[in-house]
């Protein structure tokens, strides 16, 4: 008797396993939509890379959504983050969603998108350039302490702070700062296509509210995630609720557990860790 009740209770257990991976093929099979969320500062740009070339090798994600929410950050990133959406535009829509900030090296990210869309408050802009120095050395001058340096070359330690700043180093700085400022000007005008000489009237360093973006032609459109959501469904062709993609977090087994309740229990037991079609755990985090 014993016998035949565990093999009862293994038997409705392989069922609803393969009830679940039917399921969750299936799902997985539906059209999605990439979504990758740009946060805090940008110092690196591994993980962001790695989430677009999976998206553009998904043949089932058919647009991809940007949500960022970022002051902007070191240049080299926030570059190789914008070539790299740039190469997946002209095979998949893009939308950028922007919630409080999307300034500086965040912008830029922005300028890669189809249609950028900006609530009206979004602090952006900000099209500049930044390098800050500190100069220490009248401070340890009166503790009577003494810094130097041999180099192999008069501008290998430009911008120490144990010494001021001369005007030669004064002009190379400059000259990195201007080119660099001149590389983020010509990603704005292509991306925005507007003329250059506009673009470099903006480009001040000055940040401009959602609402003025949007006039100066920095923002295709006024909205939030919802709007940008929608937009992206009607350039991907998705009827009904979108399948949302995005680089899922690593689970533990409760966790695990959960997302499988998700899918089956009664809605007054369910975790609230989200449905199925919202998680890919074969996305890697770097």
């Amino acid at each position: 008797m014993k016998k035949k009740t565990k093999l009862t209770g293994l038997m409705i257990v392989l069922i609803i396993l393969a009830v679940w991976g039917v399921k969750t093929y299936r799902e997985l099979q539906k059209p999605a939509i990439g979504l990758i969320k740009v946060e805090g500062g940008i110092t690196t740009s591994l993980e962001s890379l790695e989430t677009i070339k999976d998206y553009e090798e998904d043949e089932t994600i058919k647009a991809v959504l940007v949500r960022i929410d970022s002051p902007g950050g070191v240049v080299g990133p926030s570059q190789e983050i914008y070539q790299r959406l740039l190469k997946l535009k002209g095979k998949k829509p893009i939308i950028v969603s922007m919630g409080a900030l999307g300034a500086s090296g965040a912008y830029y990210i922005a300028c890669a998108a189809d249609t950028i869309y900006a609530l009206p408050g979004t602090l952006t802009g900000s099209i500049g350039v930044l390098m800050e120095f500190v100069d220490v050395s009248e401070g340890i001058a009166k503790l009577g302490i003494k810094a130097g340096s041999i180099t192999s070359g008069n501008l290998k330690d430009a911008g120490s702070p144990f010494r001021p700043m001369t005007e030669v180093e004064r002009a190379y700085f400059k000259d990195v700062i201007d080119d660099t400022h001149a590389q983020f000007v010509e990603a704005v005008a292509k991306g925005r296509r507007l003329p250059i000489d506009k673009v470099r009237e903006l480009a001040n360093g000055r940040i401009y509210t959602g609402r003025q973006a949007k006039n100066l032609g920095l923002v295709d459109r006024l909205g939030g995630y919802d709007q940008a959501l929608e937009e992206a469904k009607r350039l991907a062709g998705i009827t009904g609720e979108p399948r949302i993609v995005q680089p899922a977090e690593p689970l533990g087994f409760f966790e695990l557990a959960g997302r499988f309740l998700d899918g089956y229990a009664p809605h007054s037991l369910k975790t609230g860790g989200g449905s199925l079609r919202t998680v890919r755990l074969e996305y890697r985090i770097f």
